[in-house]
């Protein structure tokens, strides 16, 4: 009897194997629901020239500092995912999740553009299910051309998340390239 019960557990704990590796990358990795997907998805794309940051520059272009904001409108916690990551993450603003009303962030210390530097990440109601929720998704592209930063923001919708970046606290500084992008999720 002892024998069939250490088979029986063996098998039992074998059978479980695959769903545990599943969900330990789940946790451990963001997920990836940019992909192809068999089920309906509400996506919205669009993009904004980061404008220029006005007043007088004192270094080169080189490795800068990026800050990343939100303002929660969506009248629920807001929860960060990182996506691409080029530079080093420096942490968050604020409280995470990101309570309703409030702004929250995290900052990124890139290093110079060669050509781009991109960071990808979005903001999500539900982390456990990001594409069959309220979710936008930001792809900050930071370009050195000819001696000149530029930044532009692509953004994707899901959900029926409302989606948009504020030019008016959004800034880039050509010259060394230190970024803050300002956006609002309802």
């Amino acid at each position: 009897m002892t024998r069939n019960v250490k088979r029986f557990l063996a098998g039992s704990l074998l059978s479980l194997t695959p769903s545990i590796a599943f969900a330990g990358q789940i946790e451990l990795d963001f997920p990836d629901f940019l992909t192809q997907r068999s089920e309906y998805v509400s996506l919205r794309e669009g993009a904004v020239q980061v404008p220029v940051r006005k007043g007088p520059s004192v270094e080169a272009i080189g490795p800068a500092v990026e800050d990343f904001f939100v303002s929660n409108q969506a009248g629920v916690d807001l929860h960060l995912g990182i996506q691409i990551l080029t530079g080093s993450f420096n942490g968050t603003w604020n409280t995470h999740p990101v309570p309703p009303s409030t702004y929250g962030g995290f900052q990124v210390g890139a290093p110079a553009p060669a050509p781009t530097v991109i960071q990808q990440y979005y903001y999500t109601v539900d982390p456990a299910n990001p594409a069959g929720s309220k979710t936008c998704v930001w792809r900050v592209e930071v370009t050195d051309n000819a001696g000149a930063c530029n930044a532009q923001v692509f953004f994707g919708t899901y959900g029926g998340a409302i989606c948009t970046v504020d030019a008016a606290q959004s800034s880039i500084d050509p010259v060394t390239c230190q970024t803050q992008v300002v956006t609002n999720m309802q």
